[in-house]
């Protein structure tokens, strides 16, 4: 346990039994405040009564996850999320990998401003890009295909995780590439060797990133698609906003969060030590 674990986990000497009470409570607040609505809707999927009993269902059934996959279409929908998604976290990764890596280690005049100006490319909002993303779209023939949602899940998220692998990079010291280079290693080879196994935490937070960004933007997929054939999760979302029960939209909110967690849950300790790293670097 690190030393701010532990000078947490117990009153010591120099704090009192009520600052550590006081920490403690605002934990708990917190817990309470994210995981109470999360607890509802898994009462509600897995309730069959329209009178949810918090936190535990009075009727336990999985008749409304049936109802999501036979009637809803949930089931193309998570396939076509998951295409779009994974396909934008390793295009996105490997993208964000190689632009961070030539930021961190190019040497021109106004570096510094070009890092900040990637950062504050990613302030925009969304929607004021809606229509030249759309009117762009629709000339290059990507409407209502799985590239041109990929594609566009890319480039907004590339000014953040390439601003993220710049610092993780810069971690990194110049030497050990150098020593790569004299033993005859290309400058690809020497990223690939030397700078990847390095990084790999923050390619964890990045890919971790770039999975979530895809999986839950809502916007575009509503802008750019328009084929229910094609449609995601965060489509069907939209499409039973007003045609579904609440215990069917429990159900696809269910559906909806797992994949995310069982991710995050694959890759927690890559992304909790890539996000410390990170901050430490900022």
């Amino acid at each position: 346990m690190s030393a701010l674990g532990a000078s947490f986990s117990r009153p010591g000497r120099g704090r009192s039994r009520l600052e550590w009470l006081a920490v403690h409570a605002a934990l708990v607040v917190v817990i309470v405040a994210f995981g109470a609505p999360f607890l509802w809707v898994v009462a509600a999927a897995l309730d069959k009564a329209q009178a949810t009993s918090w936190p535990w269902p009075k009727e336990p059934t999985l008749a409304n996850f049936r109802v999501l996959f036979d009637e809803r279409g949930a089931g193309r929908a998570l396939r076509n999320s998951l295409i779009v998604s994974g396909s934008t976290m390793i295009l996105a990764t490997a993208t964000a990998s190689l632009a961070g890596y030539g930021l961190s280690r190019m040497t021109f005049r106004r570096k510094t401003w070009v890092a900040y100006a990637l950062l504050l490319l990613q302030t925009f909002p969304l929607a004021v890009t809606m229509v030249p993303i759309y009117d762009l779209a629709v000339r290059l023939n990507l409407d209502n295909t799985f590239r041109g949602l990929i594609l566009t899940h890319t480039a907004v998220t590339l000014p953040l995780l390439v601003w993220l692998m710049k610092n993780f990079c810069d971690a990194v010291p110049r030497d050990t590439e150098e020593a790569a280079w004299l033993d005859g290693a290309t400058v690809l080879r020497g990223w690939r060797d030397v700078v990847v196994p390095q990084t790999f935490a923050g390619i964890a937070v990045v890919a971790g990133f770039a999975f979530a960004n895809a999986w839950a933007e809502v916007l575009m997929v509503v802008v750019l698609v328009s084929d229910f054939a094609k449609g995601t999760l965060p489509f069907l979302f939209f499409d039973a906003a007003n045609n579904t029960d609440a215990q069917s939209a429990a159900a696809l909110g269910v559906l909806f969060v797992l994949p995310v967690l069982l991710l995050f849950l694959a890759l927690r300790r890559l992304m909790v030590r890539g996000l410390v790293e990170s901050a430490q670097g900022l």
